[in-house]
Order: C-alpha cells, then sequence, then structure tokens
C-alpha cells in the first residue's frame, strides 16, 4: 500500500460547504416568509369579496322587497314571487341566517364582526317575516300573498 505524503490541511473546501448550507437555509427562510405572505394575501382576498358578495345579497332581496311592496301598494290582492339568485360566499359551509323583520333585513353569524343590514322603507301595508339559513342556498324566493311577504327558499 501506497500512501500519499503530500496531503495538505485546506479548509477552503469546508467554508464553501459551510456557504452552500448557509444559502440553502437563507433560500428555505424567504420561500417560507413568502409562502405566509401569500396566504395572507389570500386569505384577506377571500374575506372581502364575501364582505362584497354578502352586502350584495342583502341588496338584491331588499330590492326585491320593495318590489313586492309597490305591488302591494298597488294592488293589496295580488300575488307576486321573484327568485332572487344569491352570490357565493366563503363562509357558505357555515350556518349564516337571514332574517326578515317589518322593517329591515338581516344577514348574520356569530362569527361575523357586525351583520348585514338592509333598510326597508316599509311603504306598504304589508308584514314582513321570514328566515332563511342560507346554507348551500343558490337563490331564494320572495313571495307576496294575502298582505304578508315572506323570505322563502322554496317557489310558491
Amino acid at each position: 500500500m501506497k500512501f500519499n505524503s503530500n496531503l495538505k490541511r485546506d479548509e477552503s473546501g469546508a467554508a464553501t460547504e459551510l456557504g452552500y448550507v448557509f444559502t440553502f437555509l437563507l433560500g428555505l427562510l424567504l420561500l417560507s416568509l413568502y409562502s405566509i405572505w401569500a396566504w395572507d394575501i389570500e386569505n384577506s382576498t377571500r374575506e372581502r369579496w364575501s364582505e362584497v358578495a354578502l352586502t350584495e345579497n342583502v341588496e338584491r332581496v331588499g330590492a326585491a322587497i320593495e318590489r313586492a311592496d309597490a305591488v302591494a301598494r298597488m294592488n293589496s290582492n295580488a300575488t307576486y314571487s321573484e327568485r332572487i339568485d344569491l352570490l357565493n360566499v366563503e363562509q357558505a359551509s357555515v350556518n349564516i341566517i337571514m332574517l326578515l323583520e317589518d322593517e329591515k333585513i338581516i344577514i348574520t353569524h356569530p362569527n361575523f364582526k357586525q351583520p348585514f343590514e338592509y333598510e326597508l322603507t316599509s311603504a306598504a301595508p304589508t308584514t314582513h317575516m321570514g328566515e332563511i339559513n342560507l346554507k348551500g342556498e343558490s337563490s331564494i324566493w320572495v313571495h307576496f300573498s294575502n298582505g304578508v311577504v315572506e323570505i322563502s327558499n322554496k317557489p310558491n
């Protein structure tokens, strides 16, 4: 066996390897921070879109109730039904409740910071009533008959 007696103490190779390790760890840190940042942007965008969709939904239903009240002012013995298509909401899997009262419509859930409301003019001699769980609903109905305006998830 022949041994090489000309070995040198070269430490530059070890320093290069340490540089590779630290570069890898820095890249891992930066990718992790980017991932968290992108997730936060996606989450806030989804929440903003849900708020816009809930506001639009309560306004669509409110406008339909106003139209039913207009029919009641013209003819109190008339009947009226209208289908309202709802915008999709991120929280569609949770129990979001739409409640119709005489003076307003409210969409509420315990996790909402504030309920989504629509003030009704209540200029017609009608009674407003109804409560719907919006879970899984893509549309709801506004019905007017016998002096009552109600919201329902079924056509009349």
